[in-house]
């Protein structure tokens, strides 16, 4: 036999079963998106929607006339017995955990009485899932305190303005800047501009946020409490809301005057590096550590006959001689890694495919921390350097040879003029045919004395010793001295001068030099069996003396670099000789001609004036 109760309890159930039975209430109980469980009044579960069963996966057999309480477990029992068994409507709010897993689950949940014929026969649960919805405004609030805390942070002034202008929100930077404090701003509209001229500029600028654009880093000038102006970069954003509608502006102004000033002194300094760097003799190179050519000055094109950009991203030893590239390149490996200056010393090609000795200092650049940034070369052609080293080297080589030289002759004549008196003795005391043979010996004899006497005077230093003196004279007195030499290589010489030639005011012992230079190049120039023509002729100001061979010739190129030291088209010349001898007829106040053909020879034309003075 079923007691009373029991038998209550099955008749409600029923009542449960053929009211959710029913068309209208089986479509609102199984469709509604929230979970729903019906118990009866001891918290059986009759049934439960889809939306249940799929917060708590199990089969609907499973879940029949089963505590309720088996499937969630509440924090708080005493709030559970009054959600489960009040007469009345009851929320509740927190946590549950499901039967199938130990994960907690936030929720809301409402308690409904079922009521048939003004009686509470069971409940309905409702139950929505708050989970997400909490995590949400968890992430929102942590998004918003990390955005406040960045606000608030910020070095830059941020503030916050409605659509009329009027400041919502500012941060901590603000009084930081401008001294003044956020009550003192709030509600108002822009006042740290230096005047109300600036006011416009403040209109322009919201005017265009309005629009819709942003502007960003607009510089400008603003005025704090103290009446200091400061250099500023602001940038201006509108706000929008869920909906795209702009509700507010944003502003960020950075203080920006010791940028500006930093920026006036780096642009001074780098106008005078600049001054110097484009007008330095030198060449001047930036490389970055990969040795990749930044910067090139623009001496580049007149020593080496390349545009700057001609080197801008190239490799900073790209033209250097492959004998020299080994050891300049490990000096500059040791300048990096002991980030000290090096001298560098290599051949370095130019435009023309000639190689210029020069010599380059190699620095690094060092950031703040020591780090080398980039390396600056700054570079020295060497050429006259090496020139002037080489002339050195070789003045004292000519100057030794002429003490030997001098030495030479000195000996050469004191048996000279012993031979010269017994000779002297001999004829005068000899019969007519030894007198004949004397008179020979005695010539060749003072002919040996002749040449001797003018090797000396060529030999030893002398100081410039202008006097009036015959041309004829000095010429005649010379080729006596090469005519040893021309008879050897078989080559004549003939000696022409006009009558009536003037003396010139000269060093002859200097002209002596120049013309035996250029008769000495005149015998080398002719082939075995050639001729050199010595000749002087007046013109208007002085006297012009020809020297001219039928040697080999000189080409067109060779000729316009005639005098240029070291150069020459001798196999062992130093290219001297001809550059003294233009430098001492320049002294006289004449000048040099030359002309010549490749295979017809030469000709020197000298011309002196009658009085250098």
């Amino acid at each position: 036999m079923y007691s009373n109760k029991r038998l209550k309890a099955l008749e409600c159930s029923s009542d449960i079963h053929q009211l959710l039975n029913s068309d209208m209430y089986q479509s609102l109980f199984e469709h509604n998106s929230d979970a729903i469980w019906a118990i009866d009044l001891n918290g059986m579960v009759l049934q439960v929607n889809q939306a249940g069963r799929t917060l708590l996966p199990a089969d609907s057999k499973e879940y029949f006339y089963t505590p309720i309480h088996e499937w969630i477990t509440f924090d708080d029992e005493n709030e559970l017995y009054e959600t489960l068994y009040s007469e009345d409507t009851h929320h509740y709010k927190g946590k549950m955990k499901t039967r199938h897993s130990e994960k907690s689950i936030v929720f809301e949940m409402t308690s409904i009485p079922i009521i048939i014929r003004d009686e509470i026969i069971g409940r309905f649960i409702q139950t929505k899932d708050r989970t997400e919805e909490l995590k949400e405004t968890k992430d929102l609030k942590s998004e918003n305190a990390y955005w406040e805390s960045f606000i608030n942070h910020s070095a830059d002034a941020i503030g916050l303005f409605d659509m009329d202008g009027n400041i919502l929100k500012l941060n901590r930077a603000t009084e930081d800047i401008f001294l003044y404090s956020r009550e003192e701003l709030l509600g108002g509209k822009v006042v740290t501009i230096p005047d109300e001229s600036y006011r416009e500029e403040v209109d322009f600028l919201q005017r265009k946020v309005k629009s819709g654009k942003s502007v960003v880093e607009y510089e400008t000038v603003r005025k704090r409490k103290d009446g200091q102006l400061i250099d500023v970069a602001i940038t201006y954003s509108p706000i929008y809301d869920e909906n795209g509608e702009m509700i507010a502006m944003a502003n960020i102004l950075r203080d920006i005057t010791e940028r500006k000033k930093n920026v006036e002194v780096l642009r001074e300094s780098e106008a005078k590096y600049r001054l110097i760097a484009e007008n330095t003799a030198d060449m001047i190179r930036v490389l970055d550590l990969d040795n990749s050519i930044l910067y090139a000055s623009p001496s580049h094109k007149m020593i080496l006959g390349r545009s700057e950009s001609d080197y801008q991203f190239r490799n900073g030893f790209q033209y250097v001689h492959p004998l020299d590239l080994s050891s300049a390149n490990e000096l500059y490996q040791q300048m990096i890694k002991m980030k000290q200056p090096v001298n560098i010393e290599y051949r370095e090609q130019n435009a023309k495919g000639e190689w210029i000795p020069v010599e380059a200092r190699c620095m690094p650049v060092l950031d703040e921390n020591g780090t080398i940034t980039s390396i600056v070369m700054v570079i020295r052609d060497l050429t006259e350097r090496k020139n002037t080293e080489e002339l050195l080297r070789n003045s004292d080589k000519l100057a030794v040879i002429g003490q030997l030289a001098a030495s030479i002759a000195h000996e050469i004549r004191n048996p000279l003029t012993s031979l010269k008196g017994f000779l002297q003795y001999f004829h005068s005391n000899g019969d007519d045919l030894t007198k004949t043979y004397y008179e020979l010996m005695l010539s060749e004899v003072e002919r040996i004395n002749l040449i001797v006497s003018e090797f000396l005077l060529l030999a030893k230093p002398q100081t410039s010793k202008f006097s009036e003196t015959h041309i004829h004279h000095l010429l005649s007195h010379l080729l006596a001295l090469v005519d040893s030499q021309a008879i050897m290589e078989n080559v004549e010489i003939s000696f022409d001068i006009e009558n009536d030639i003037p003396t010139i005011y000269c060093d002859g012992n200097q002209l002596k030099q120049v013309f035996l230079n250029y008769i000495k190049n005149g015998i080398e120039a002719c082939s075995y069996g050639g001729k050199i023509d010595v000749s002087v002729k007046r013109e208007a100001e002085g006297i012009v003396v020809l020297i001219k061979d039928n040697g080999k010739g000189i080409s067109k190129e060779d000729l316009e670099k005639i005098g240029t030291p070291f150069f020459t088209t001798k196999e062992n010349g130093t290219g001297l000789g001809l550059m003294i001898s233009q430098k001492i007829i320049s002294n006289h106040k004449g000048h040099v001609h030359y002309e010549s053909k490749v295979g017809e020879g030469t000709t020197v034309k000298i011309h002196l004036p009658h009085n250098p003075k």
